[in-house]
């Protein structure tokens, strides 16, 4: 499929509210769940789990879709999800216009956000709040996958971004053992962010 087809296939799936799944180029699993935004270079999904749950929202870049197609077995998976008592949730109000406005408003609006830089770290990914997007760069207050909360803050290019999570079971769970974050340590922030900014 061209760019164009990829665009045009998830806008249909949207506006009839398909279940879709799609390969991506940094992993071998499939991605499945409904399209709820499309913004120029990144769709946003509304995903559900392997295990047929619905599991927060994916930030997935257009250029990386491969072999989109309305997901098999559609009608047992919905089945599935309402005898669960499981509600599609809510679309976030997520700006898709860059990657930027995705990272600044999901900040906003969950404590915790997941961000994947696959291009140069295919199997890494920083979990944290958002605490500012500028000068190119995001700077994250990450969380460890023991819910304990990093003191110092880190800025990370936005240019190396191919995925943002938020709202997921992994997600909620860290923010709900680790709390609110504590006031980041600024002491180290001002000289990293004039080195992001002229760089």
């Amino acid at each position: 499929m061209t760019a164009k087809d990829v665009r045009e296939e998830l806008t249909r799936a949207m506006q009839e509210r398909r279940l879709m799944r799609f390969h991506r180029r940094f992993e071998d699993g499939w991605v499945n769940g409904y399209v709820v935004g499309i913004g120029p270079e990144f769709l946003m999904l509304c995903e559900i789990s392997d295990h047929i749950h619905f599991n927060g929202f994916g930030c997935y870049r257009l250029a990386d879709v491969k072999n989109l197609r309305p997901a098999p077995y559609p009608e047992f998976i919905e089945a599935a999800l309402e005898k669960r008592g499981e509600i599609q949730p809510e679309t976030p109000a997520v700006a898709l216009n860059s990657i930027g406005d995705i990272l600044a408003t999901a900040g906003r609006l969950f404590p915790v956000v997941t961000v994947h830089a696959e291009i140069d770290k295919p199997n890494v990914c920083y979990i944290g709040a958002i605490i500012s997007v500028e000068g190119g760069v995001v700077w994250m207050q990450d969380i460890d996958p023991g819910a304990v909360w990093e003191l110092e803050p880190t800025a990370r290019q936005l240019d190396t971004m191919t995925r943002v999570d938020f709202g997921g079971g992994y997600e909620t769970a860290l923010a709900l053992v680790g709390g609110s974050p504590p006031a980041p340590v600024e002491a180290k922030r001002a000289p990293l962010r004039l080195v992001a900014d002229n760089g």
